[in-house]
């Protein structure tokens, strides 16, 4: 397991996911300044980042029910212009990183990986690693793929984030959001949800039982979707790897999870 840090900037957090192609432009400067300084004061070691896509993927991707692959030729310009709004989202990433002196390298989910029937087949990431091994930081976000049996599917960011920290063995994987971390309910709806600063992995099946009952405004299942994400990753966590989730609508989030404080965001333990 080496000093690295793979962290997955959701689409919550870079995009306003209530109103279409919106970005979060404070939060995306925050963000990359704050990832700046924790490279400079060398927590986190090496860092690979992974984009959701937020306000800029999810609504054409549901309109033209892209994430069902392909049905007909009706879908193939949609995914084209879909793929471009993504790319205005992830040119105001780069632009922040670049702004704040990180040698970011785009690397195209579409160009390195393929699935069949959703489950991603064999892939290469010496481009990826290489570009690391001469002190570069990878970028890579949530994007349509070739689909062996359905043409295209969905590839999301969370995916990516769980295949690169296993098979970069990175020593950590940070999914940064818009909420602190993993309450009971919906923080967003109960004033009086409170959070949990650590879950133990046999616990997440109870919480997302929960979360179906109690979170109605989670109609996407995106914590849901979260926390099975986090489940696959039980074998990494039990080797050593730390997984977490926090918030970096807030400055200083980052860097306090890095220096192993308390207080930022959930922690899951094996």
């Amino acid at each position: 397991m080496q000093n690295l840090t793979v962290i997955k900037l959701g689409g919550s957090l870079i995009t306003d996911k209530s109103t279409p192609y919106t970005l979060r432009k404070e939060t995306i400067s925050s963000v990359c300044a704050e990832i700046k300084e924790a490279m400079d004061s060398n927590l986190g070691g090496k860092f690979v980042i992974v984009q959701g896509v937020g306000s800029y993927g999810h609504p054409p991707v549901i309109q033209h029910k892209l994430y069902k692959g392909f049905i007909d030729q009706s879908q193939l310009l949609p995914l084209s212009k879909t793929q471009s709004k993504v790319d205005e989202l992830r040119a105001a990433l780069i632009k922040g990183l670049q702004d704040n002196d990180i040698p970011v390298i785009h690397i195209a989910a579409s160009s390195v990986f393929t699935s069949t029937k959703g489950k991603l087949d064999p892939y290469n990431l010496k481009p990826l690693t290489g570009y690391m091994g001469v002190g570069m930081v990878p970028l890579i976000g949530g994007d349509m793929i070739y689909d062996h049996e359905m043409g295209f599917t969905v590839c999301s960011g969370d995916k990516l984030a769980l295949t690169l920290a296993r098979e970069l063995e990175a020593s950590r994987l940070i999914f940064a959001a818009d909420v602190e971390g993993v309450y009971d309910k919906d923080p967003k709806s109960f004033k009086d949800a409170e959070l949990h600063e650590s879950i133990p992995l046999t616990e997440i099946p109870k919480l997302m039982e929960s979360f179906k009952t109690n979170n109605p405004r989670d109609a996407s299942g995106a914590i849901i979707g979260k926390l099975a994400t986090i489940l696959e990753s039980k074998p990494l966590i039990e080797s050593g790897m730390e997984v977490s989730i926090l918030s970096m609508m807030k400055k200083g989030n980052l860097l306090g999870r890095l220096r192993g404080e308390k207080g930022y965001g959930t922690l899951f333990v094996a």
